[in-house]
């Protein structure tokens, strides 16, 4: 009875020896991770996101298709080291020459630290992508993507970022063999940890792209009152101009909505726009015309270094007669070339 009962069973198995070949396996691949536009003075945070797609074939088993699967479930483990220019993952670093910019990669847009993609192999950030699958009944593929969230620190690093001159510059760092990584394993019940199976590179590389840029602001320049002009009046007023490091910029000044003259200058009145007084605009006390290069003027120049940089504006009513009483008002539009 023991022969009759068994010969069922072995015949099974010689069956399964005998049939479809089983391969199952996962692919993955990933989207570089992109900074862009970054700009050294922007005073905030830049934050990107990437992509990861897994995809998972089971081939089946048995003789004669529909093959089924015998083991329907696969975890998946998406690990991250340093990555090149990095020293460690706390923060990684992108590198553009001799400079280099904090930066991290997150498994959810909350840019916590427990949050940084890690491996189980790195103390600091421990915590790999981790997917699961399950596929029921027959053989096939499934996929799943998954959002990485990239974000940029608005530190020092940042606001020192220099530019190739007047071009902007790429920061990198490099994914590869070594640095990330994909492992998975299936199995016939449950869903095993990421301590097993097959591991395969996952290449891809993450970047900022830095530019110049400048950032303008500009006081009003208010003369003090008087009954007369009879004597020159004075007065004072700033600009403010941030640069990325490195940067050439030049300042100019235009002709006003009065004149529309650079080397002319005229406050209207406000209530008798036929009434006006003359004025003079210089980045010195009583010094050459500030405008914007032509007639002999000026425009002021400098290289930035990422921080805001206050520019003096000298402003000269000259002593002149039969001004009528009132407010005298001009508009002058302040211009960063860089």
């Amino acid at each position: 009875m023991r022969a009759v009962r068994l010969a069922p069973a072995l015949g099974l198995l010689a069956m399964l020896a005998a049939g479809h070949a089983r391969a199952d396996t996962c692919t993955a691949s990933m989207t570089d991770v992109l900074f862009t536009p970054v700009s050294p003075i922007g005073g905030a945070n830049v934050t990107t996101t990437g992509t990861a797609t897994v995809t998972c074939t089971w081939t089946g088993i048995g003789a004669i298709a529909p093959f089924l699967v015998l083991f329907p479930n696969v975890t998946v483990c998406l690990f991250l080291g340093n990555g090149t220019n990095s020293a460690s993952t706390t923060p990684r670093q992108l590198k553009y020459g001799t400079q280099t910019l904090n930066y991290n990669l997150y498994t959810d847009a909350s840019y916590a630290a427990a949050k940084i993609w890690g491996a189980p192999t790195v103390a600091a950030t421990p915590t790999p992508i981790i997917l699961t699958m399950t596929k029921g009944g027959t053989a096939g593929t499934l996929s799943q993507t998954v959002t990485v969230y990239g974000q940029l620190t608005a530190d020092a690093s940042l606001s020192a970022a220099k530019t190739a001159g007047t071009g902007s510059a790429m920061y990198t760092s490099d994914f590869g063999a070594g640095s990330a990584a994909m492992q998975y394993s299936f199995v016939l019940g449950g869903l095993p940890a990421c301590l097993a199976g097959p591991v395969s590179a996952l290449p891809f590389q993450a970047r900022a792209e830095v530019i110049n840029d400048c950032t303008i602001s500009a006081g009003a320049l208010a003369f003090p009152s008087g009954s007369l002009i009879s004597n020159p009046v004075r007065a004072t007023s700033s600009i403010a101009v941030a640069c990325s490091p490195n940067a050439a910029y030049q300042i100019s000044l235009n002709g006003g909505s009065v004149a529309g003259s650079v080397t002319a200058r005229k406050m209207q009145n406000l209530a008798s726009a036929s009434n006006k007084v003359s004025y003079q605009l210089s980045n010195t006390l009583d010094g050459t015309l500030w405008g914007d290069g032509s007639g002999g003027t000026v425009m002021v120049t400098g290289t930035g270094d990422g921080s805001t940089q206050s520019v003096t504006v000298y402003g000269l009513v000259p002593s002149q007669s039969a001004v009528l009483p009132g407010s005298y008002k001009d508009t002058v539009t302040a211009l960063v070339a860089f």
